[in-house]
């Protein structure tokens, strides 16, 4: 069976292999040789401070919101499909008095008027957004804008980017970005990671395993707090050699070279509009969802239904990892031969 999902993803056996071996005591010099290099590699990669801990891509939202958002704090959300509503409700777990746009499916909304909406709010403490909603193949390319308007208006910029970096790009340095290790950066799920560049802010208790702080404190010594997913840092040895090997923008265009020669070949509607179309994940309109899946998996491929009230209505086909233009068209064969 073959991966086409919007993860976990196909990972290639060089990855695999990595990860197959005896794990390291985590206080041990072998386990801090290959943690500096994975952190050192991940921050020339994106570009800003990284932390990693146990978990996986709703952990780190979770964790994110928890180490910048305080209780009854006035929050600006995002919302362009299901994976910024999960954003939304992490933040109303924390008690954040939370304000909502929302974008027509497979669209964004405009900074103009993010930056209308957020000068309403009197004491606007943070804009939360996702950056590659999975949900529905959508890239949000303005974040860079929201973070002009949010550092603006002395806010700070929360973004989920679990599907997105570093195969969907940002440009500068956001004020947090949340994702996680098995998707674009091609690991074994099971790590939680957030790269910063404002530290945390909380004022209100956290539980131990959320508080980041101890995280900075005891990176400076190459440890965690906790016994860190050690087998899954291992395979991100390899997978951050692989990405600077090619260079993190040859390694968006790889991505985006797939993803046009999918959409080229598949007959559907994408559901993303073309200028917001995904690098890692597309989505289409189908009334044949639940019969395309079966009938790629007697082929030998999965591939992802939609979500929430789409669920039955469109399919998702992820090309992280070890996925290759025959196996596009494969699928894409059989997709075309449904409505």
């Amino acid at each position: 069976m073959k991966y086409l999902t919007p993860g976990p993803i196909q990972l290639p056996r060089e990855v695999l292999n990595y990860i197959n071996n005896q794990p390291y005591f985590h206080r041990s010099n072998e386990f801090k040789e290959i943690f500096s290099s994975v952190i050192e590699k991940m921050e020339k990669i994106i570009g800003e401070e990284v932390l990693i801990f146990p978990g996986t891509g709703t952990f780190s939202i979770d964790t994110m919101v928890y180490n910048y958002v305080n209780p009854n704090e006035d929050v600006l959300l995002i919302d362009i499909g299901e994976f910024s509503k999960r954003l939304g409700e992490s933040l109303i777990s924390r008690n954040a008095r939370l304000h909502i746009i929302k974008s027509e499916i497979g669209d964004v909304v405009a900074p103009d008027i993010v930056e209308d909406y957020s000068k309403k709010i009197n004491d606007l403490k943070a804009i939360a957004m996702v950056h590659n909603e999975t949900s529905l193949g959508v890239a949000n390319r303005y974040v860079e804008k929201i973070q002009d308007i949010a550092s603006s208006l002395n806010a700070i910029l929360l973004v989920d980017s679990v599907s997105g970096i570093p195969a969907e790009k940002i440009g500068k340095k956001i004020d947090v970005i949340a994702t996680a290790s098995h998707k674009a950066f091609m690991s074994i799920p099971g790590a939680s990671i957030i790269f910063y560049n404002i530290k945390p802010r909380n004022l209100d208790k956290i539980p131990p395993s959320m508080n980041l702080n101890k995280f900075i404190d005891m990176k400076k010594n190459l440890e965690t707090p906790y016994t860190p997913p050690i087998n899954v840092i291992m395979g991100l040895d390899y997978s951050t050699n692989y990405i600077l090997k090619i260079g993190v923008d040859n390694y968006a265009k790889m991505h985006r070279e797939k993803t046009d020669y999918l959409k080229n070949l598949v007959k559907l509607k994408p559901v993303a509009k073309e200028e917001f179309s995904s690098n890692t994940v597309s989505a289409f309109y189908t009334n044949n969802a639940k019969t395309i899946i079966e009938d790629l998996r007697r082929k030998g491929y999965t591939i992802a239904s939609g979500m929430g009230n789409l669920a039955k209505n469109i399919i998702r086909i992820g090309v992280m990892g070890d996925v290759n233009f025959d196996d596009i068209k494969n699928i894409a064969e059989v997709i075309n031969y449904y409505d």
